[in-house]
Order: structure tokens, then C-alpha cells, then sequence
């Protein structure tokens, strides 16, 4: 799938459409709880990834070590992970956990290089501090008011981010036996679908929010422009290298900001701060893309 274009420009479209995604899913939470957010996701993932792969050839065997890694992509990313985030937001405030989940840049780096036979270039390895301290920059608020906390309070996101970059070795590993991308997409997230169900007799989330029709519809739009990204980003996994397509793939902070800015500008302003983070990331993206 998409076997002429370039890995790395398959992770930068995938970021381009994981931005449009979460403007949308913005909107979505207005209506609905992260936890069903995140429910409906996986759900409506899983039946695009299904019919994909129903309108397709198939694959003569279905390896149970492959369908394994896929469905550790889906409990380790989409249901623990993304719990993990989102308690590290109660924890210790939202702009102090998004900067941390931005180590997942160094786990998936060391990743790479010690469990996947990648090399690691002086370039690569600038590139990828570049755009994670870029991404520090566009994210951190230093006017959020937010309370102090435990330093072991620091650690959800930073285990959260570690569990994230883990479902990109997983990928490679399935991948590597069953080379099906929406057999991969449609087994992690209805593993993560299954996980979030069973734990939602336990969540807090209560009333009518919780199902709400037009959010569910903003859900599925939000879903099938992340469907289109979560295709470009499993093809950039498969044939290209984590070393290099997930700093790329990160840049979608910066296109976030950019689309709050441009749709809504009443409401997001452009700082200096954010203009120096957004113009470290695109130097460190360059660094990266030719650092090879």
C-alpha cells in the first residue's frame, strides 16, 4: 500500500491528517466523555479497518504471533496508554503532561537502534531533540494554573509515552508476519475497543453526555480522517524506520496549532514561544528527513 511514496513522506500525511483529527475530536468532547471518546474510536476504527480488509485479497494465514503484536498495539496504545495520559492530565495538569508524553520520542528512538538493528546518525539523533524541544515549546503554558505535584506523579505520562512507543516495535513485528495493514488496524482496535468496554461499568462518566447523537457523528468523522492517517502511518512503520518516521510523525503538534489558529483565531493566539517551537521542529524535521 502506497509502495511510491517515500516512508517519511507517509509519516508527515499521516501527521497532517492526525491534526485534522484532533481539531474535530476538540469538538467531539464537547459533547462526550474522553472515556467514550475513546470507546467509539477503537469501535469505529475496527469496522473501517474490517471493511478494508473485506474489500481486499486477504492473506492465505492469519499468524497467532502476528495477531498477537497487533493486539498488543491496541491494549498498550489505545486503551492503558491513552488511560495513562489521560490520568496524568488530573495528576499533574494538562500542559506539564503533554510535555512529558514527548519522551516518547526517546523510547522510540533507543527502540529502534537496540531492538530493531536501526542506525542512529548524529543528524537522526539532532533532528529528533530538535523537534522534541520545539514540541515542549508549542505545548507548554506557563500561564496554566496549575499546582505543584510529587515528582512521582510525573511518572504516568512518562510510562504512558513509553507504552505508545512500544506499539511501534509491535507493529513492525506483526507487520513482519502478516503483512496486512487493515488486519493489523482492525485486531488492534478491537482489542482496544474491548479493553475500554470492559472497563467502562467503572468509569465515573455518567448522564446523557455519554451517548450523545451528534457527538457520536463528530466521533466517526473525526475517526474515518484518522482511519486515513493511521493507513499512512502503519505503511511509514512497515517499510521505513521508527528512527526516523516517528520524530516526523510528531510533527503534528505543530499542524494542530497551526489549524486552531487558522479555523479558530479568536481563540488561539501565536506567541513568540510558539513560533520559535514551530520553526525548531520544521529545522529539526529537515535535520531528521536527511540526516541519514
Amino acid at each position: 500500500m502506497f509502495e511510491t511514496l517515500h516512508p517519511n513522506l507517509m509519516s508527515f500525511i499521516a501527521a497532517i491528517f492526525v491534526a485534522v483529527s484532533q481539531v474535530i475530536y476538540r469538538q467531539a468532547l464537547n459533547r462526550l466523555s474522553p472515556a467514550i471518546t475513546a470507546l467509539m474510536l477503537n469501535i469505529f476504527s475496527a469496522i473501517l479497518a474490517i471493511g478494508l480488509y473485506a474489500s481486499g485479497e486477504g492473506v492465505v494465514t492469519w499468524p497467532l504471533a502476528a495477531l498477537f503484536w497487533f493486539a498488543l498495539v491496541g491494549v498498550f496504545g489505545s486503551s492503558v496508554g491513552r488511560y495513562l495520559s489521560l490520568l496524568g492530565v488530573n495528576l499533574i495538569g494538562l500542559s506539564r503532561n503533554q510535555v512529558m508524553v514527548q519522551t516518547v520520542l526517546i523510547w522510540s528512538s533507543l527502540q529502534g537502534v537496540f531492538f530493531l538493528g536501526e542506525q542512529m546518525t548524529v543528524g537522526i539523533a539532532a533532528g529528533t531533540v530538535a523537534i522534541m524541544c520545539g514540541t515542549i515549546l508549542l505545548l507548554y503554558d506557563r500561564q496554566a494554573n496549575e499546582v505543584g505535584a510529587p515528582l512521582r506523579y510525573y511518572f504516568v505520562p512518562v510510562f504512558a509515552s513509553f507504552l505508545f512507543s512500544l506499539t511501534f516495535m509491535f507493529r513492525k513485528f506483526g507487520l513482519v508476519m502478516l503483512p496486512s495493514i487493515p488486519m493489523g488496524m482492525a485486531v488492534s482496535a478491537a482489542s482496544g475497543a474491548l479493553l475500554l468496554g470492559a472497563a467502562m461499568p467503572f468509569a465515573k462518566e455518567v448522564g446523557m453526555r455519554r451517548w450523545d447523537p451528534r457527538g457520536l457523528f463528530t466521533v466517526f468523522l473525526g475517526t474515518a480522517t484518522n482511519f486515513i492517517a493511521a493507513l499512512f502511518f502503519w505503511s511509514a512503520v512497515q517499510r521505513g524506520e521508527v528512527v526516523q518516521v516517528i520524530p516526523i510523525n510528531r510533527l503534528s503538534v505543530l499542524i494542530v496549532i497551526f489549524l486552531s489558529w487558522f479555523f479558530m483565531q479568536k481563540q488561539e493566539s501565536v506567541t513568540w514561544r510558539i513560533a520559535l517551537g514551530g520553526a525548531i521542529s520544521v529545522v529539526g524535521a529537515f535535520a531528521v528527513v536527511w540526516g541519514k
